[in-house]
C-alpha cells in the first residue's frame, strides 16, 4: 500500500474513550470521522464531544519541527542577550549568572516536551456531532466523559480543581482558589478549554471595557484556569507576548506547560 496515493492507501485509526466500541480499526480509502463513529457503535450517554480530543501524525511531526525551530532560536536569542551585557560589579556577574541558569533551566524542561499533534476542532459546548473530516493514517479519536470540575493552577493562593457550575464565571472560580498571589502576572492569566482552545486575557482585554474581561467569561465542564508568575523578563516564557502562545502553536497541554513553570 505504501506504493499508492495517500487518499488510496486503507487508515489505521484509534478511537478511545466513551464510545459502544472502542479500539483499533482499518478504514477504508476516503474514510470520514463519521464513517468511524459508525463503525464503531456511535457514542454513549456520558461522551462529552466538546472536549474530543483529535490528534493526527502528520500534524505532530509539522508542531515537532516548528518547536525544534523554536528552541534553537531561543537558545540563539539568549546567547545574544548574554554576551550584550558587561557586569561590572561582583553583584552583576551574580546576577547574570542567575538569569543564565533560570534560562538554562527553561530549555532543559522545554526540550523534554513533545507536541501532542492535537487538533482543535471547532465545535460548540453542546456539539451532538463531530466535524465530518477526512481520516488520516494514525489518527487517534478520544472522547470523554462530561466533567464535573473546573481547575485553577498556577500562582494561586489554593491551587485544585472546584466543581463546576453554570452560574459560576472564570473570576469566581479565581476567588474560589484565593486570587491572585503577589507573584502571579495577573494580566497574562489563560484558560485552556476542554477543546484545546485557549482563551487568555490579553486576547480579551482591551483596556476599554471591563466586561470584556476574562473574568466575565462563562465557564464550562473541564476548563483549566491558569495564573503565570510573573518571572524574570530575561526567560522565554516573560519573553512571550502571549502565555498561550506556548499552548497553541505547538500543542503542548496543560500538564507541560506548568512543568515548565514550576
Amino acid at each position: 500500500e505504501v506504493q499508492l496515493p495517500t487518499q488510496k492507501q486503507s487508515k489505521r485509526i484509534r478511537i478511545e474513550g466513551e464510545v459502544v466500541r472502542p479500539g483499533e480499526y482499518i478504514m477504508a480509502e476516503n474514510s470520514t470521522v463519521s464513517d468511524a463513529m459508525r463503525l464503531v457503535g456511535g457514542l454513549t450517554a456520558s461522551a462529552y464531544l466538546y472536549a474530543t480530543e483529535f490528534s493526527r501524525e502528520s500534524v505532530r511531526l509539522t508542531q515537532q519541527q516548528n518547536y525544534d525551530r523554536a528552541l534553537r532560536d531561543m537558545e540563539t536569542e539568549f546567547a545574544k542577550a548574554s554576551n550584550a551585557q558587561r557586569p561590572t560589579t561582583a553583584d552583576d556577574v551574580a546576577a547574570q549568572q542567575a538569569r543564565l541558569g533560570s534560562s538554562n533551566r527553561v530549555i532543559e524542561r522545554l526540550r523534554a516536551l513533545r507536541p501532542s499533534g492535537r487538533v482543535v476542532l471547532s465545535v460548540p459546548s453542546n456539539a451532538k456531532d463531530l466535524p465530518d473530516l477526512s481520516l488520516e493514517d494514525g489518527d487517534r479519536i478520544y472522547i470523554p466523559s462530561l466533567p464535573t470540575t473546573v481547575g485553577v493552577f498556577g500562582s494561586v493562593f489554593n491551587a485544585g480543581s472546584y466543581l463546576f457550575s453554570q452560574r459560576r464565571a472564570i473570576g469566581d472560580y479565581l476567588q474560589l482558589a484565593g486570587g491572585p498571589t503577589r507573584g502571579a502576572d495577573a494580566k497574562s492569566v489563560f484558560v485552556v478549554r476542554p477543546n484545546g482552545s485557549v482563551v487568555s486575557e490579553l486576547q480579551r482585554n482591551s483596556g476599554f471595557f471591563d466586561r470584556n474581561s476574562l473574568s466575565n467569561l462563562p465557564a464550562e465542564p473541564g476548563d483549566t484556569i491558569f495564573v503565570p508568575e510573573d518571572m524574570d523578563r530575561t526567560t522565554f516564557i516573560q519573553g512571550a507576548k502571549d502565555w498561550a502562545q506556548i499552548l497553541s502553536q505547538f500543542g503542548l497541554g496543560v500538564a507541560a506547560f506548568r512543568s515548565i513553570t514550576r
